[in-house]
């Protein structure tokens, strides 16, 4: 189906992510104090001038940061009031009493940091960090964005662009669009609603349900994130951008409505939400095809491809993502509203499906179980995006889940 300049191009790009993907990972623990929000930083230097990367944490627990293997330096601090600044008064603690890790001559996958209050044994506070916000590194990244303000007309959102996500990830995030935007400015008296579209496609899938919303109502955000890469990495991403976004705006309400892989995405970010007890505002769930129980043909390309797709191997039915993805479940009053196609426009199909994902794999048992509702339609896999039946049934999820 492709040719090997295809291969070629994605092995290139990946070569380059694994550049800029390192995995540091640890816990954080704490002492005299509970916690409650919890900020780790990865320095570039002692002083705090450069922050290569951050984690944001509902309380203590296990962390993961992805960045180039350069000597770091890991700072956290317990974030009383919320504000995602780090003031003198907070608790913190450094990994290895402030010494740098380096990645090329010792373990990174065993960070331990111990918050607690400051005593005169502890390492000195990187000066440069007072008082200064830590997603401000995501501000002046133009890697990622956290609120950024674009149309769905923007070249992010493209076809082209979303192909280029998946077979090439790191030149996504090289472009620049990764991360939640907003289509309007963000209005404190009308509830979100975060949108997250599947594999090889962008936000502007959604354009059709959209253009439906009650403007006095809601406000559309939308997940832009590179398809290629790891479920894991994407549904992490997502949970740090729930975190980051709630800390900034306090929003009340947040509805959920994803596509596809986009499923997969959400509800791994979901899961994280139950883990670490946060994400206590989200009012609704709503997918649409999704292939809970895999994609048998990611299990093919792990197999037989040249150079394999990273998100193949979480899409492939035997991974432990997708085996594992209910173990955990939702949050508590949280309805999930399962909606899914069976327009196979083939008539030499052995299997009935949307034309894409098999029913067998979106009526995952699994899923049915933990669903509040489940509807069929006669739409195929991207036509039930379009559908007015369907736009109208998202709508009315949205209405009757808003407080």
């Amino acid at each position: 189906m492709f040719g090997g300049c295809v291969f070629s191009t994605l092995e290139e790009d990946l070569e380059k992510l694994d550049k800029i993907a390192h995995l540091f990972a640890g816990t954080v623990s704490a002492e005299g104090t509970e916690a409650n929000a919890v900020v780790v930083l990865a320095l570039h230097d002692r002083q705090g001038n450069s922050v290569a990367k951050l984690h944001i944490m509902s309380g203590p627990g296990q962390f993961e940061i992805r960045s180039d293997p350069t000597p770091m330096f890991f700072f956290a601090f317990e974030d009383l009031n919320k504000d995602l600044k780090y003031q003198v008064d907070e608790p913190y603690g450094w990994a290895a009493d402030g010494r740098a890790l380096d990645a090329s001559k010792e373990d990174t996958d065993n960070i331990k940091i111990t918050i607690s209050l400051a005593t005169p044994e502890q390492p000195a506070i990187p000066e440069q960090r007072v008082d200064v916000r830590v997603e401000s590194y995501m501000d002046n990244n133009q890697r990622f964005n956290v609120g950024t303000i674009s149309s769905l007309d923007n070249s992010w959102f493209s076809a082209e662009q979303g192909t280029k996500g998946l077979w090439e990830p790191y030149g996504f995030i090289e472009d620049g669009g990764t991360g939640v935007h907003f289509l309007q400015p963000y209005d404190p008296g009308k509830i979100p609603v975060l949108f997250v579209p599947g594999i090889d496609d962008t936000p502007r899938r959604f354009a059709a349900i959209i253009e439906r919303l009650d403007q006095s109502k809601y406000q559309a955000w939308v997940f832009s994130y590179p398809s290629g890469l790891r479920l894991t990495w994407l549904a992490n991403g997502m949970y740090q951008f729930f975190e980051m976004l709630h800390r900034r705006y306090r929003f009340d309400e947040l509805h959920v409505v994803a596509h596809s892989m986009g499923g997969l995405v959400s509800r791994g970010g979901l899961n994280l939400c139950v883990q670490h007890g946060s994400c206590k505002y989200l009012r609704s769930y709503t997918t649409l095809s999704t292939p809970w129980n895999g994609v048998a043909s990611a299990q093919s390309g792990v197999k037989w491809a040249p150079t394999v797709v990273p998100v193949w191997r979480d899409l492939d039915p035997d991974s432990q993502y997708v085996t594992t993805l209910f173990d955990t479940p939702l949050p508590n009053g949280l309805p999930h509203n399962l909606l899914f196609g069976f327009r196979q426009n083939s008539i030499f199909g052995s299997e009935s499906s949307d034309g894409v994902i098999k029913l067998t794999s979106q009526l995952r048992p699994a899923a049915q179980e933990q669903a509040q509702m489940i509807r069929g339609y006669d739409e195929d896999h991207v036509s039930i995006l379009s559908s007015e039946t369907v736009i109208n049934k998202v709508h009315a999820i949205l209405a009757e889940s808003s407080q």
